[in-house]
């Protein structure tokens, strides 16, 4: 403690010594000290002021050292998340180029089918199954081969008749198709 104020002292007086040369000598209306005591006084007060802004400003720069912490860590998170929202956008504007090739060889191979000449009668491909015979008084028929997602409503609502028409001349008990089948639709009969 002794140590403490010795040092004081010192500065106080290396202060004082500065001030009062800097100054040239005494300020006018302002008496020198009296005491070696007054001078230590005054400049422990005005140490100690200069202290407390010390303590003041150490006490700021902590809390903005910790604000700017925290705002680094957010940038942190927010380029993190960034590089994750990238990632994500690169894969999905790949599957999406990917689908869109998909889309295009389906539409490509549709199209040729469409293009292709119908095929000539008598010449039906095989059927994979035993296919239904119309009894005589039945309406006219038209062979379909089941494509990969048609389904039993498309097909009726394509030929005009009803799904259980369809049942009905191909004697199914459900209302299922799988591609590759070969089914009769019933032709709907012309008004005169």
């Amino acid at each position: 403690m002794m140590i403490r104020k010795i040092t004081l002292f010192l500065a106080a007086a290396a202060a004082a010594g500065c001030v009062y040369a800097q100054q040239g000598g005494p300020q006018p209306g302002r008496a020198p000290f009296r005491t070696t005591q007054e001078a230590v006084r005054y400049y422990e007060n005005l140490v100690g002021r200069l202290a407390q802004q010390v303590r003041s400003m150490q006490d700021e720069n902590a809390m903005l050292t910790a604000s700017n912490d925290e705002l680094k860590q957010r940038v942190a998170r927010l380029e993190s998340e960034m590089r994750a929202l990238a990632s994500d956008m690169a894969a999905l504007r790949k599957q999406i180029a990917a689908d869109a090739e998909v889309r295009k060889t389906q539409l490509n191979q549709l199209a040729d089918r469409l293009a292709a000449p119908p095929p000539k009668p008598g010449k039906e491909p095989p059927a994979p199954h035993p296919v239904p015979v119309p009894p005589p008084d039945e309406p006219e028929m038209v062979w379909h081969v089941v494509e990969r997602g048609t389904t039993l409503n498309a097909l009726a609502k394509a030929y005009g008749v009803p799904v259980s028409e369809i049942m009905r001349v191909n004697k199914m008990k459900k209302p299922v198709i799988y591609a590759g089948q070969k089914l009769m639709i019933p032709q709907p009969k012309k008004k005169r």
